[in-house]
């Protein structure tokens, strides 16, 4: 296994066959994730259980609470382009942090892509804590942000009555590294506990820009087969569009999670 790293955040695996089911080195995998945060596996030839399999190595696979997953796999959900004015990752996020136990880690492999376009763009969330303003900093250390689901309620076609919220720290302590990342996504978040709209919405802009800033970034430009697996604990993806009507087909799993701190 070797283990190259890409960018402010990410590395490449090789020397591994995913879809093998054995003799995978997990100890070495979780190593390399817990110190780079975005893993990318190329050339590799998973199908729906191979890819729950390969899950596992970091946790149970979660059920999305509004998506659908594919039929026989709950747990994997198929993202598919139906063009540019469909398209709803268009944004800096980490997954599903409206649930009290957010999903750790997300997998995503590419099964068609177009020639051009699509790629997705990951952002170091500890270089982001850690490049802030002192005072800012010092100002937000024990704030909360409110965290709603009501945007996914109504991409989904669901009721709002089913809208639910949840407070989560702004800055965010892995429970492996123990380091501090930011931990906000302008996708779910509605306001900063403790400050007035105005004040909460200027704080907000501040950080959104502040954690997308370009040397934190990595950007991946996706094969078929590629497997990018990623720590949503500590990084924020934002996939592109910018391939009209082709084909662009993924498989998604996220991981069980756990309530931030």
């Amino acid at each position: 296994m070797n283990v190259e790293k890409v960018g402010p955040v990410g590395a490449e695996i090789t020397g591994i066959d995913l879809s093998i089911g054995n003799n995978i080195p997990t100890d070495k995998i979780i190593e390399a994730f817990l110190k780079h945060s975005v893993l990318i596996f190329k050339n590799q030839d998973l199908d729906p259980i191979s890819l729950s399999k390969i899950a596992l190595i970091w946790g149970q696979p979660l059920i999305h609470p509004v998506f659908k997953g594919i039929e026989g796999h709950p747990e994997i959900i198929q993202i598919q382009n139906l063009g540019e004015k469909y398209h709803t990752n268009a944004h800096w996020h980490s997954d599903v942090t409206f649930e009290k136990e957010p999903p750790d880690v997300t997998l995503l492999y590419s099964l068609e892509i177009p020639d051009e376009g699509g790629d997705t763009l990951f952002s170091n969330q500890y270089l982001a804590y850690e490049g802030l303003d002192e005072s800012l900093r010092e100002e937000l250390e024990n704030r909360t942000a409110i965290h709603s689901n009501l945007g996914v309620l109504i991409l989904a076609g669901g009721d709002k009555k089913d809208e639910k919220e949840v407070e989560h720290p702004v800055f965010r302590t892995h429970p492996a590294s123990q380091r501090k990342a930011l931990y906000i996504t302008e996708a779910f978040v509605k306001g900063i506990k403790g400050l007035d709209s105005i004040k909460s919405q200027e704080t907000l802009g501040k950080l959104y820009e502040h954690s997308c800033d370009k040397k934190y970034i990595y950007r991946h430009k996706w094969s078929q087969g590629d497997l990018v697996v990623w720590d949503n604990r500590c990084v924020l993806h934002y996939a592109e569009h910018g391939y009209g009507g082709k084909k662009r087909t993924m498989h998604r799993i996220t991981t069980a999670g756990s309530k931030p701190f």
